[in-house]
């Protein structure tokens, strides 16, 4: 079984960049040749094209839910089949923009969706322009690898 944790998000808007800082953090703490963790940051197109090559998705993300700030969820998002129009259209999206339920329908339109996707979301608190996550954010990065190692190793033990 082949598994991607992708972290999505721009450094450049503050709590936005929680995926990429996630995904910076297990790069150094979850060895594994059967799990890549790429840090894809803004580029749709990147995410897409690589997830045909795996079995499993784990997609990190700042993300609005009705919990607090800095408060991880694990989601599991329900993939929407596109009609054609619809694949032209967001195909035509911007290559600097990665709208994560976007990416998951038009990789499950394409029929490259691995068969497990899930979502480690975290509820920013500043998506002002600046460098740097909040506290609330910066502290649920490390809640957000212990919920991945655990998701990931519990089932490859």
């Amino acid at each position: 079984m082949k598994i991607l944790i992708a972290g999505v998000g721009d450094l450049l808007r503050r709590d936005d960049g929680f995926g990429p800082k996630v995904v910076e953090k297990l790069e150094a703490e979850v060895p594994s040749n059967n799990i890549v963790i790429e840090d894809y940051g803004t580029s749709s197109y990147d995410l897409i094209f690589d997830l045909e090559d795996f079995d499993e998705a784990i997609f990190v993300d700042a993300m609005n839910h009705d919990g607090e700030v800095g408060e991880v969820r694990l989601i599991e998002p329900e993939a929407r089949k596109m009609d054609e129009e619809e694949v032209i259209k967001s195909i035509s999206m911007s290559l600097h923009e990665t709208e994560l339920q976007l990416v998951i329908d038009l990789a499950y339109s394409l029929n490259i969706l691995p068969k497990k996707v899930s979502i480690i979301g975290c509820k920013p608190k500043d998506l002002g322009l600046g460098l740097g996550l909040s506290e609330e954010v910066e502290t649920a990065v490390e809640d957000a690898v212990r919920i991945i190692i655990k998701k990931v190793y519990g089932r490859l033990k």
